[in-house]
């Protein structure tokens, strides 16, 4: 089966991922250099999902990579979930009768917060955040407050 550009993008997009959250997670689970990670940048994830040149794959290496990539993050964001769900009962409702959970607006602020997740996207935390607060059926009122 050929790893289409729009395949690779709907994946994407139902990971919860922009495409420069992409970036950053290619650069850490598939480097080109494992000794000096970078992100790919998101305009080359762009080009990827468009088709370059009129292609409707991406790059080979990329066809190759991406399907093992998605499952692992697939998989980290089910491990983060499963750590975020404890955290997410644990928390007490504040004065006002709420229970306020961080959610990251840059990855910078994640890191500060989340040191042992530094370099990761905040995104992952945000989406694992929802996604347990939505599981929980114990009456209590959740807002999410961003954190910059």
């Amino acid at each position: 089966m050929v790893f289409t550009c729009i395949e690779m993008e709907t994946r994407r997009r139902m990971l919860g991922l922009s495409q420069a959250d992409l970036g950053v997670i290619l650069g850490l689970l598939v480097p080109k250099d494992p000794s000096d990670p970078k992100p790919v940048g998101q305009q080359t994830v762009s080009r990827w999902e468009e088709g370059v040149n009129g292609h409707e794959e991406p790059p080979y290496w990329v066809q190759s990579a991406l399907p093992k990539v998605f499952d692992r993050i697939s998989e980290i964001q089910e491990a983060l979930f499963r750590r975020v769900l404890p955290f997410m009962e644990s928390l007490e409702a504040s004065e006002d009768g709420l229970v306020h959970v961080p959610m990251y607006r840059s990855d910078r602020a994640f890191a500060r917060a989340m040191p042992k997740m530094a370099g990761w996207p905040a995104s992952l935390w945000n989406n694992a955040a929802l996604r347990a607060v939505d599981s929980l059926d114990d009456d209590r009122e959740y807002q999410f407050d961003m954190v910059r």
